[in-house]
């Protein structure tokens, strides 16, 4: 991810960076920026290193790096699902992603995108859902470890093993276990937190067991 987001920043730089600054801004060492640039020179990024007192780093301005990975069809889809996805996710709003194509190739992405707006309207509460709160956070960790996590909905609290994310038409939910399956409304849950209780039991994944989940 560090290399796609050196690149992105380069792209962006209007000038030449020095080393220095770059290891300063993904906090690494200068070594590190070193290598990843190297990494990126094998790979065909033409990476141009100016050497002496006012040296620096940049990549070449003609370069566009969609033309090399991907075909106008790929591209196209890409567009499109970020363009969804802006409507959907605050975390990928926020990130801004279309912006960055549109430093690649601001023709490319811009056709795509006029196009996109005349032709598909995505009339939804925006954005939809946030995987970066407090809450999400909090879930993340119990997913990571696969230990149990207490739940505070209304005035009662639920012990439960969380399982994955559910996106609904009723909104984002949790998928998660107790004894039974069930399907939780984000927006239900008032508070999270960890729980020691770690599960042995054999975990039903969403997709095999539809029919099988209570919904809160």
């Amino acid at each position: 991810m560090r290399l796609l987001d050196l690149i992105f920043y380069l792209l962006k730089c209007s000038s030449k960076v020095t080393i220095k600054e770059l290891a300063k801004t993904f906090n690494v060492s200068t070594k590190t920026i070193q290598r990843d640039l190297d990494k990126l020179s094998i790979l065909g990024i033409p990476i141009i290193i100016y050497r002496g007192k006012d040296g620096g780093v940049e990549i070449d301005k003609n370069y566009i790096i969609a033309k090399q990975v991907l075909k106008q069809s790929d591209y196209c889809a890409l567009i499109t699902s970020l363009y969804i996805g802006e409507h959907l996710s605050e975390s990928i709003h926020e990130a801004s992603l279309i912006d960055k194509f549109r430093l690649m190739d601001p023709n490319k992405c811009s056709d795509i995108i006029n196009h996109l707006q005349k032709h598909l309207i995505i009339d939804l509460p925006s954005p939809t859902f946030d995987l970066e709160t407090e809450l999400c956070q909090t879930i993340n960790q119990a997913l990571d470890n696969q230990v149990f996590i207490k739940l505070k909905i209304n005035h009662e609290v639920m012990e439960v093993l969380p399982i994955s994310y559910v996106l609904k038409p009723e909104g984002l939910c949790l998928y998660c276990y107790t004894g039974e399956y069930f399907l939780i409304q984000l927006a239900q849950i008032c508070e999270a937190n960890l729980s020691p209780k770690v599960c042995t039991d054999i975990i039903i994944d969403y997709n095999d067991n539809k029919e099988k989940i209570k919904f809160i």
